[in-house]
């Protein structure tokens, strides 16, 4: 709070919640894997083509049937 109110305000709600999710996990991680807040934050994509979305769902049904298998 104090960093927010004196040296740097959060940019936007998702990253104060990304702040926070990343400071309640922090105890229970190893110190090699701390969580940042940005891994919290939703990545906007691009609009996709029809092409694209159809590339997505076939790599997906390969990944299901892959685990599915093995």
């Amino acid at each position: 709070m104090a960093i927010h109110r004196y040296y740097m305000p959060l940019q936007d709600s998702w990253h104060q919640t990304g702040v926070l999710a990343s400071a309640v996990l922090a105890p229970y991680c190893g110190k090699s894997r701390q969580p940042k807040p940005i891994d919290f934050v939703p990545i906007e994509k691009a609009p996709q083509s029809n092409a694209q979305i159809a590339e997505a769902f076939r790599q997906l049904a390969e990944q299901l049937r892959a685990n599915k298998d093995g």
